[in-house]
């Protein structure tokens, strides 16, 4: 039976996927213009806000209508381009320190973009074509060794800037797919085993930045330096716990409004979502996520092959864990990183990848049928 036109862009289209995605922008752009009203050109940043979701609907339609099967083919080339955009902020003259980290790049003066963030749509790529050349076993120790060296050589670059959070966020990614790519949980234990041994090593030996041990300490022992290394989370929970139910309202949190909630419009974006519309407005927020995520597994599940569903799942184990450790920092159950709330933190480099991550799942999801 030959389908209308309607019926083929249907076909093309994940309908849940574009409408959670929508909403979560408009509700986005509403709490970033209550956490920026009372700022200093508030105004002009709410519209780089807005600019940067425009012009995040480029890769969003480049690599929807781009036939995701291909980039296998691509794998040389996706992985120089991901090594030169991790190292880029750390060459001479281009590099720009922000929040401890050098992390992003300026040309002349100009601040232009966090080029670990395109990386990671990159990684998700290169990394499910990686293990999608497994077949679904990883089993032996070559594979797991073969995997291991993309996620720690790309994990390295990271911590050379150094961005502890955003290293986490590719470990997420990449145990996402391991599971979905198959690798048995005797591999998982030992790299549990490893990331344990890493972890006292990098603490034992003082490799992290100082304020990193800082915000890892306040994590312990929250009532630690709370006019200090602690302020951001004290004045965070303050702020959530006034919200109370509905909340005081848009543009009347105090808290915001009087400057005690740090970096409020990108990194605690959640907290004053949190005091302006209370206990509805945070359920709310996180009924949209969970949609979301349960999108982007439905249609990891439906791909016609394993790297298509490699693909889905990487931008999952995305935005699982940049949700999980956004929210959970604010509340003061997961450490304190750089690390934005996917589609509500003001920042247009996240925002264009979060919209390419869509595309990409909307690639897979269109050709679902081979087509």
């Amino acid at each position: 039976m030959n389908k209308t036109l309607g019926q083929r862009i249907l076909d093309k289209v994940n309908v849940p996927l574009v409408l959670w995605v929508l909403a979560l922008l408009v509700y986005g752009s509403i709490v970033v213009a209550s956490a920026t009203s009372e700022m200093a050109g508030g105004a002009g940043l709410l519209r780089r806000h807005i600019l940067g979701a425009v012009v995040g609907l480029v890769p969003l339609a480049l690599a929807w209508a781009f036939d995701y099967t291909r980039l296998r083919g691509w794998h040389g080339v996706l992985v120089t381009m991901g090594a030169l955009l991790l190292i880029s902020p750390r060459l001479p003259g281009i590099g720009y320190e922000a929040g401890g980290a050098t992390s992003w790049i300026q040309l002349f003066g100009v601040r232009l973009f966090q080029p670990s963030e395109p990386a990671k749509l990159i990684f998700i790529v290169v990394t499910a074509a990686v293990i999608a050349s497994f077949k679904g076993r990883i089993d032996s120790p070559r594979a797991v060794g073969v995997v291991g060296a993309y996620v720690a050589g790309a994990v390295g670059l990271i911590l050379l800037q150094p961005d502890l959070g955003t290293g986490l966020v590719f470990v997420a990614i990449a145990f996402v797919m391991l599971i979905v790519g198959g690798m048995k949980g005797r591999y998982f234990a030992i790299a549990a085993g490893l990331l344990v041994v890493a972890t006292f090593v990098v603490l034992q030996f003082g490799l992290l930045a100082d304020y990193q041990e800082d915000r890892l300490l306040v994590f312990v022992d929250p009532s630690r330096d709370p006019a200090g290394a602690g302020y951001n989370l004290a004045q965070s929970k303050i702020a959530i716990g006034s919200g109370g139910l509905t909340g005081k309202g848009l543009g009347s949190g105090t808290q915001s409004n009087l400057h005690f909630i740090p970096a409020r419009h990108t990194d605690f974006i959640f907290s004053v979502l949190g005091e302006e519309l209370g206990f509805i407005g945070a359920v709310t927020l996180l009924g949209l996520y969970l949609a979301l995520l349960l999108t982007a597994l439905a249609i990891a599940t439906s791909s016609r092959d394993l790297f298509g569903a490699l693909i889905a799942a990487g931008v999952l184990g995305m935005w699982l864990f940049q949700i999980l450790e956004n929210v959970g920092m604010t509340v003061g159950m997961m450490p304190i990183t750089g690390i934005p709330l996917p589609f509500m933190s003001f920042g247009s480099s996240a925002m264009v990848t979060n919209l390419g991550a869509v595309g990409l799942l909307l690639s897979v999801w269109s050709r679902r049928y081979g087509a």
